[in-house]
């Protein structure tokens, strides 16, 4: 039941948020593209759009900077919040919300990993975005983009309903999200380069973190095998060992699955992790085995010398 009412959360946070910058951009609320929300002259764009913008001017753009500088902020103060909680491609992606997995989840191809990312397939499409834009003069993926067409698609249809428009774009539209949908299903994992530019700039990303209560958690506590936790992750993430994991937790979009499927409520999401929390994720990352404060000095027992 706790599952179904973080989904249906998130879901409505999606609605206000595609509702604002429909609302927005309809009334001339100064937004000046489908994808972007604001009024007047203060104005939040996509960040890829906005880079990819700037790259085909060949000129620095004052607004579309403030954009991609708020994100870069929002990122490292949030992480990855935007796909989980804003992005409606999502939520097409996975209609009944992160489900615990009976088979594994289509993985990219891992190019490299570091300590705080993983190099996939999507930064190689963000790669051919930038290239595209560079050899053209234009950013070609905004065109193609399914979160950019889902504005559209919804402005289009508001102006059908409003002023009577009607055109064939609507249904161009339609078609190609469908297609996108249908024929493109794990979208946001393997070829997304707004989720890739997200990741980039989660990298430094340090607050509500999935933390695991050892003393709770079935796995650590009882030896019980369960990994419910990494089988919701649709990032396929391991917090009982990133080392053996798709991804790191820079990856992690706050979507709260891991959390409410965990049996034991063992899962929980701290702005900020604790000392000691804090030094067993830094050992996780750099692969190097976690010891408990008993584990890590040798027992003395009363009135023996050690080693006896």
């Amino acid at each position: 039941m706790r599952k179904l009412k973080s989904t249906r959360a998130r879901f409505l946070v999606m609605l206000a948020f595609v509702a604002i910058c429909a609302i927005g951009f309809f009334t001339r609320g100064g937004i000046g593209n489908v994808c972007a929300v604001g009024w007047d002259t203060i104005t939040l764009a996509c960040p890829l759009g906005a880079i990819l913008s700037m790259i085909a001017q060949r000129t620095a753009i004052p607004q579309a900077l403030i954009s991609v500088i708020v994100v870069l902020a929002i990122c490292l103060l949030l992480g990855r919040v935007f796909c989980s909680w804003l992005c409606p491609v999502h939520f097409m992606t996975n209609p009944k919300g992160r489900k615990q997995r009976q088979r594994p989840i289509d993985r990219a191809p891992v190019l490299k990993r570091a300590r705080t990312l993983r190099f996939d397939t999507r930064y190689a499409i963000l790669l051919a975005a930038i290239g595209s834009t560079l050899i053209l003069g234009f950013p070609v993926f905004c065109l193609m983009c399914p979160i950019g067409i889902t504005f559209a698609l919804v402005l289009l249809v508001m102006r059908l309903f409003v002023f009577g428009e009607t055109t064939w774009t609507i249904i161009l539209f339609l078609g190609v999200l469908i297609a996108e949908v249908v024929l493109l299903p794990h979208w946001c994992n393997r070829l997304c380069p707004l989720g890739a530019l997200y990741s980039l700039f989660s990298a430094g990303n340090k607050t509500l973190l999935p933390t695991v209560d050892e003393s709770s958690c079935l796995e650590t506590a009882k030896g019980i095998k369960c990994g419910a936790c990494q089988r919701a992750c649709h990032v396929d993430i391991n917090l009982h060992d990133i080392t053996k994991s798709h991804a790191t937790l820079s990856e992690c979009t706050k979507c709260r699955a891991c959390a409410e499927v965990c049996p034991a409520s063992a899962i929980t999401f701290p702005f900020l992790p604790k000392k000691k929390e804090a030094s067993q994720g830094a050992a996780s990352n750099s692969g190097k085995p976690i010891f408990t404060e008993q584990e890590s000095s040798p027992t003395i027992l009363s009135g023996t010398k050690e080693g006896e």
